[in-house]
């Protein structure tokens, strides 16, 4: 049950198109992005908007106690081409940035609360 929650989560992500990966409504793509993390037992908290070099439509919240950006872009090759700024975010700590569709999520782990990587493996993972 919890990966068909998730795979529906997961279609409503890739559904997005124009500007409609924005936002912050209930049911916006980035919050099925949020509530697949959840379902499959991450601890997300909620996410506000944040002022960003790497996009305009940026919310950072924390998952699982990690620190995590999620910019949302017009098309998936803009999201592409904001995946580098996305490190610059990260800065010199544990972390990665990626595309996914028409988001760039980035990664911090400033607290070390994940030495082997497989949280921030597993939002990567989930975002597909």
């Amino acid at each position: 049950m919890r990966w068909a929650i998730a795979w529906v989560a997961i279609a409503a992500c890739g559904k997005s198109g124009g500007g409609s990966g924005s936002g912050s409504s209930a049911g916006s793509p980035r919050d099925a992005l949020i509530a697949a993390w959840k379902a499959n037992g991450l601890d997300a908290s909620a996410f506000t908007a944040a002022s960003t070099p790497v996009g305009k439509d940026c919310a950072t919240g924390t998952v699982s106690k990690l620190d995590v950006l999620v910019c949302a872009f017009d098309s998936p090759d803009a999201a592409q081409k904001a995946a580098d700024a996305g490190l610059q975010w990260v800065g010199d700590t544990t972390g990665g940035s990626q595309a996914h569709g028409t988001f760039v999520i980035a990664v911090a782990d400033r607290h070390k609360v994940d030495p082997s990587g497989k949280t921030i493996n597993q939002i990567f993972k989930l975002a597909k």
